[in-house]
């Protein structure tokens, strides 16, 4: 099956949610009976950890990441592939933003009047929320990057104008 190099791009916005999906399930099965006891295995637990946070932080990136993928979605008809690469690469970046004015409006609706404190806790809470965003967003650009050029080495893909 070979498809346009933009429509494997585009599908690749859905990984976070397949990878919210495949943590979930995972969540799911490690948390188990209460009786299930394991020994404990230290990178098993740090995979747990991790995944165990991408779940529950879907309530922090799941309506910036649904607002940057459609908007992404609906901006890349119609454009080059190498425009498409180059802007989905910075997506991250793009969704750092966007939490970034969520946070902010969470945090200071209803309008009053902040303390020094208050505002404190905020960059704190940006600082917690930014940065395992580039970290989850870059290794799954990564990974989609990793999907894009073994898709075009197998021949999946085809560029306009590449030879047959």
């Amino acid at each position: 099956m070979i498809t346009k190099p933009q429509n494997l791009l585009r599908s690749l916005l859905l990984a976070p949610y397949l990878a919210w999906g495949v943590s979930l399930l995972f969540a799911y099965l490690v948390s188990g009976p209460a009786g299930n006891l394991y020994t404990s295995n230290a990178f098993f637990d740090a995979l747990t950890g991790v995944t165990s946070f991408y779940v529950i932080g879907i309530v922090l990136w799941g309506v910036p990441y649904t607002i940057l993928a459609l908007g992404l979605l609906l901006w890349s008809i119609k454009k080059p592939v190498s425009i498409i690469f180059k802007v989905f690469i910075f997506s991250p970046f793009l969704l750092s933003i966007l939490m970034v004015i969520e946070i902010v409006l969470i945090s200071y609706w209803p309008l009053q009047t902040q303390s020094l404190g208050d505002a404190t806790d905020v960059l704190s809470s940006l600082l917690v929320v930014v940065i395992p965003t580039f970290i989850y967003g870059y290794g799954l650009v990564g990974v989609g990057i990793v999907i894009y050029k073994a898709a075009r080495r197998l021949i999946f893909i085809r560029i306009e104008g590449e030879a047959k």
